[in-house]
């Protein structure tokens, strides 16, 4: 009985060694394990028995593995006990290192809209005629709540929307208060509608005032998360100090240049809505902003549009993990479970400063985006081992 007994435990232990043998290169440079030596045992089966010395004198199997350690009690007489079949205790430098899989939640984002409220705002979106009693004709103010009201309704619960106007509301003609008329936040959408229903177009188009203001806002909020500013506008700036109210070289430049130290400096990428067909160029605000051309709106549908893909390009590609990786460099990220994302900051993943967000970027953030691929899935690798093609 007792040598029957003595080989289920080799054969047992042997699949235990089979199973665990592609864990060597994750625990190689581990100590080995020790198991608790006999009580003097008599006719341990692989014993040195002596005094509990050797393999495990007294024990069923004793023994010592860099990968796994069989439980197994030391042995009275030689009696073999139960813990022989207990399953084994992987051994690991890091508990996470090669066996930690992660869905990642999507991570809120912070979008401040900047919007203009200068005088033109009250004119016709697809002509630069006011509208008076003209029938079919579209006024930009009422026709920006509308399209705003939609997307706010089905924009993703992760875009935390804010409100910044410019000129401020009460102010002379070119006046930007610190601060926004709607924090950052979730669940702002009737503030934001009520804030723009309870205000009417006036004034000039302190566009380079109104940035530097919603800057130093998100400088405010320390929330840690990514920081993006929408600017909606109909016009050029002017109100540039130093210059006339009209448009100049130097206002736009000026204005040109504050949006790219917001976004090469603090990390805030801006993107641009030209209301209207007299916006203007923009494309040099979106090309410092970091978003390379500027989005134009001159029907209710196309600034709905508008709106509707740059809430989902800020929503949908930040993940956020639940752990740091135990070697950071070492990161696997999947989608669907067969397709390995390479790490590429312009078509691949990049990791964040603080080694818990995961961004997808290029074709791979549309395609998260687009619903081709359902699942996002991030692998633990160990240190020095390559990572796993697919799961």
């Amino acid at each position: 009985m007792k040598s029957n007994t003595v080989g289920k435990i080799v054969v047992g232990l042997t699949a235990w060694l089979f199973v665990g043998a592609s864990m060597t290169d994750c625990v190689s440079d581990l100590p080995p394990l020790t198991n608790p030596g006999g009580t003097r045992g008599n006719g341990g089966v692989t014993a040195n028995g002596g005094n509990g010395g050797g393999a495990a004198g007294g024990n069923a199997v004793g023994g010592q593995s860099a990968i796994l350690s069989v439980p197994s009690s030391a042995g009275t007489n030689g009696n073999v006990d139960a813990a022989a079949d207990a399953p084994p205790v992987i051994a690991s430098a890091d508990a996470n290192c090669g066996s930690q899989t992660q869905n990642p939640s999507v991570q809120p984002v912070d979008l401040l809209l900047v919007l203009d409220r200068s005088g033109s705002m009250g004119d016709d979106i697809a002509s630069d005629s006011t509208c008076g009693s003209r029938t079919g004709c579209q006024a930009r103010w009422p026709t920006l709540t509308t399209s705003l009201a939609q997307v706010l309704a089905a924009s993703p619960a992760s875009v935390q929307w804010g409100l910044k106007f410019f000129t401020s509301p009460g102010g002379s003609s070119c006046t930007v208060n610190t601060g926004v008329e709607v924090g950052v936040g979730p669940s702002t959408a009737a503030q934001i509608q009520a804030a723009i229903t309870g205000t009417s177009p006036g004034n000039q188009t302190p566009t380079m005032a109104a940035i530097k203001a919603a800057v130093a806002y998100f400088n405010t909020l320390n929330d840690g998360l990514p920081h993006y500013i929408l600017l909606a506008t109909d016009g050029e700036p002017n109100c540039d100090p130093g210059t006339s109210s009209s448009v100049t070289d130097a206002s736009v430049m000026d204005t040109a240049g504050v949006i790219g130290t917001a976004n090469t400096g603090s990390g805030i990428k801006t993107y641009v809505i030209g209301i209207g067909p007299s916006s203007g160029n923009l494309d040099a605000f979106a090309a410092a902003g970091g978003t390379s051309k500027y989005f134009p709106a001159q029907s209710p549908d196309a600034l709905t549009s508008a709106f509707s893909t740059i809430a989902g390009t800020v929503a949908s590609c930040v993940f956020k993990m639940a752990d740091t990786p135990p070697d950071p460099t070492n990161l696997g990220v999947y989608l669907d479970s067969t397709t390995k994302v390479p790490r590429d900051p312009a078509e691949g993943f990049s990791l964040g400063a603080d080694n818990l967000t995961v961004t997808l970027n290029g074709s791979y953030c549309d395609k998260i985006k687009d619903g081709t691929f359902k699942l996002l899935q991030v692998f633990f690798g160990c240190a020095g081992v390559p990572l796993p093609d697919n799961f």
